[in-house]
């Protein structure tokens, strides 16, 4: 409850009447209706209360800051006072419930306080910041004094705190528990002056932020180029800050420094200090660092001298903001009062879309650099490059593609189910391809293919063999945007490939007659000697010699001619059941001779692993795998071939080291694995991938043969629908492995 002073006898004198003051705080708050300005209605209030009352001499208004919670004092007026105490004064703020001030925020009520021991005594227990504060007034104000503290109330909202106060001058009237229903009635009526003014203001900063946000897009909208934008912007800007002189900084990320963009109204020294200044020393590196806004004196030691020596004052520097990463800094320049006249939350949303915008000029600059250097590329190409969209549709061709198609031009939007009539596309067989054998199908949903050869045929008849390339254009989150193919005319190779093939048959079918006629007579001779009682070891051992060369020669012989029936379409398996433990035991046995004093080790869980399979074909595949493990082991090493079933759900695994396009049913039959290690060196992960072409030889000095061993396992267990594959670390070995669908018949 308000406290009631006591009324000393200085106190009891003649009072105007109660209407007088009414129709004298009704005057005043008529006055102050009609300020729409708040600063001057702030400034006003205060002395227009110690007008029209003369119980009071002076006071101070508190307006209450939403965003830092506490109670500012806003104005003063009728104080004795020095200036560096009203400074003190108006820089103070309280919190709510702490001294008069806030207590009468809290409660919503008028409090009343008379006192003989000065304004601290007045004010109550204080924290101690405050507590100097208050200590520091109380010195300048009289002892005797009475204060009133009155909530300034707009319907339910309490907006701040109007403080009053009678000095202790015995001609005066001091201010009592009756005059507060008066002076609440005038608190209200200012409040609402205060809040309409607040109201008005900020409207009018809205509009003049909307002209300005138009004049900014209007300016973006109409700029030719990056300097006509940035001028257009720095020109409207300056016209929000009266009195100012700026520049627009652009950022160099490549070089981490601020070249000028645009400036207006600097003179020459001015403009020199803000061109090309690196970040760490020109004077808003905080800004740049973390985007946001400094406005405060000009200072010497930051590089500001040139514009101190133009007799300017104040700075304010604006991060032009993309997102969250700046693209320049708008910096303005005058007089010691700018960092209070720019508007912050005027000009920070303009500088974000001014940041924006520059963001996207440079990158339309950047894109249309990127596209014209892609456009030299692919026009200095010498093979065809064509590009359609997500949908199959046709939208880049360089020249190269339209002289290899024989085209005037390219047929845009044309779709996927066109082009086979239209480029008269077959396969290598003649067959007319399906839609998803074409090269931009396969590109499309993923693949990434080379060397896919086709033939197309003109309008005149000739054809023309192309081989094609491709992969996926894919966007920043995976999804196939489109597809690139890249093709070239190999109609001459795959004509003298073709008689190479031819060439290789022939010559391996007249080769292998002679070839095994020298054989079968060199492993008679070779039997013979070892007859003979006498024989001698030499001779033994050089019709040894001789019968392994001619082994291996004839199987190279094999190899062409079954690559030869392969292309042709000619090789045919014999499927029949075969056990797998016996057939190795087998393939193991012939090698023991060639692998000297290796180890030859067998591991199998039992001793029949029935497959249906062509027994041919499998001890081919064998025999090479065990030929090579003991070629590329050390003599003293071990080589193991392990026999086991695999389970239909870790077949799944098989996939993480198909080569090719090697692949197995996903049916639910087990699969037989045949795997054969050796303790050699290993191979690389370059050499890995290309294992299994046609021709390809490691890279060693133990390598020999034509490169075909590899190639036609692979080709046979694709025909048996199995698999191949190789898991090797250089200098720990490799273990070459197939496996075979446990099926009772092949597809």
């Amino acid at each position: 409850m308000p406290q009631k002073p006591k009324h000393p006898a200085w106190a009891r004198r003649p009072r105007s009447s109660a209407a007088a003051q009414v129709m004298s705080l009704f005057k005043a708050s008529s006055s102050l209706v009609a300020m729409l300005d708040p600063e001057q209605l702030l400034a006003t209030l205060v002395s227009r209360v110690v007008e029209a009352l003369p119980a009071v001499q002076g006071g101070t208004l508190w307006i209450y800051d939403l965003r830092s919670g506490r109670l500012r004092a806003s104005a003063t007026g009728g104080l004795p006072l020095d200036g560096a105490a009203r400074r003190v004064l108006l820089a103070s703020s309280l919190r709510s419930g702490e001294g008069l001030v806030g207590q009468s925020f809290q409660r919503g009520e008028p409090q009343i306080v008379e006192t003989r021991l000065g304004y601290r005594d007045a004010v109550g227990p204080l924290p101690p910041t405050s507590a100097a504060i208050i200590q520091q007034i109380s010195a300048q104000l009289p002892r005797r004094l009475v204060c009133a503290c009155v909530p300034l109330r707009v319907g339910t909202e309490i907006i701040g705190v109007l403080e009053l106060f009678t000095l202790g001058d015995p001609a005066n009237r001091p201010i009592e528990i009756s005059d507060l229903p008066v002076l609440q009635t005038f608190a209200n009526l200012a409040a609402s002056a205060i809040k309409n003014a607040q109201l008005y203001d900020e409207a009018q900063r809205s509009e003049r932020r909307l002209k300005a946000f138009d004049a900014v897009v209007t300016a973006i909208s109409t700029a030719a180029d990056l300097t006509d934008l940035v001028r257009s912007i720095l020109d409207v800007v300056l016209g929000l800050v009266p009195g100012a002189t700026g520049a627009l900084l652009l950022l160099d990320p490549a070089h981490d420094r601020l070249d000028l963009g645009a400036q207006q109204g600097l003179t020459r020294a001015c403009a020199n200090a803000l061109h090309g200044v690196p970040v760490t020393e020109s004077p808003c590196e905080e800004v740049v660092r973390f985007g946001q806004p400094m406005l405060r004196s000009l200072l010497e030691e930051r590089g500001e001298g040139a514009f101190l020596a133009e007799d300017l004052a104040g700075c304010a520097y604006f991060p032009l903001l993309a997102g969250g990463t700046v693209a320049g800094v708008l910096a303005l320049y005058g007089d010691a009062n700018l960092p209070a006249r720019a508007d912050r939350e005027m000009l920070l949303p303009i500088c974000n879309q001014v940041g924006f915008a520059v963001a996207n000029v440079r990158l339309y600059a950047d894109s249309t650099s990127e596209r014209r250097k892609l456009n030299t590329v692919v026009t200095s190409i010498a093979e065809g490059v064509v590009l359609c969209d997500g949908r199959g549709r046709l939208t880049l061709a360089n020249e190269a593609a339209l002289a290899l198609l024989r085209l005037d031009s390219l047929p845009f939007e044309q779709r996927l189910a066109e082009m086979p009539d239209f480029y008269r596309m077959r396969d290598l067989d003649g067959q007319r391809l399906t839609l998803d054998q074409l090269p931009f199908a396969r590109a499309l949903v993923g693949e990434i293919f080379q060397g896919y050869r086709l033939i197309l045929s003109g309008s005149s008849g000739d054809e023309t063999v192309m081989s094609f390339s491709g992969a996926p254009a894919r966007a920043d989150d995976g999804t196939i945007e489109g597809a690139v193919v890249v093709f070239r005319d190999v109609t001459a190779s795959q004509k003298l490939e073709r008689a190479k093939d031819e060439f290789l048959a022939v010559a391996a079918h007249e080769l292998r007659s002679p070839l095994a006629a020298v054989r079968n007579y060199a492993d008679l001779l070779l039997r013979r000697e070892q007859q003979r009682s006498q024989a001698d070891s030499r001779d033994v051992r050089g019709l040894t010699i001789l019968t392994q060369q001619v082994s291996h020669m004839l199987r190279m012989v094999d190899n062409l001619l079954d690559v030869s029936r392969i292309d042709a379409g000619q090789l045919d398996l014999q499927i029949q059941p075969v056990n797998l433990v016996a057939l190795a035991t087998q393939v193991i046995d012939q090698q023991r001779l060639a692998a000297g004093m290796r180890d030859l080790l067998l591991e199998s869980a039992g001793d029949e692993l029935i497959v249906h399979c062509d027994s041919l074909r499998i001890h081919q595949v064998m025999t090479n795998l065990i030929g090579n493990a003991i070629k590329y082991s050390p003599d003293a090493g071990r080589v193991t071939v392990r026999l086991r079933v695999a389970a239909s759900d870790e077949r799944r695994g098989f996939g993480d080291y198909l080569m090719g396009d090697d692949a197995m049913p996903s049916g639910g039959a087990p699969a037989a694995v045949v795997a054969v290690t050796d303790e050699g060196n290993g191979i690389s992960l370059e050499q890995q991938v290309k294992l299994f072409q046609r021709f390809y030889r490691v890279r060693s000095h133990r390598a020999e043969g034509l490169g075909l061993g590899l190639y036609l396992s692979r080709q046979f267990m694709q025909m048996h629908r199995g698999t191949i594959w190789v898991e090797s670390v250089e200098g720990a070995g490799s273990t070459f492995s197939f496996a075979l669908p446990m099926t009772t018949g092949m597809a």
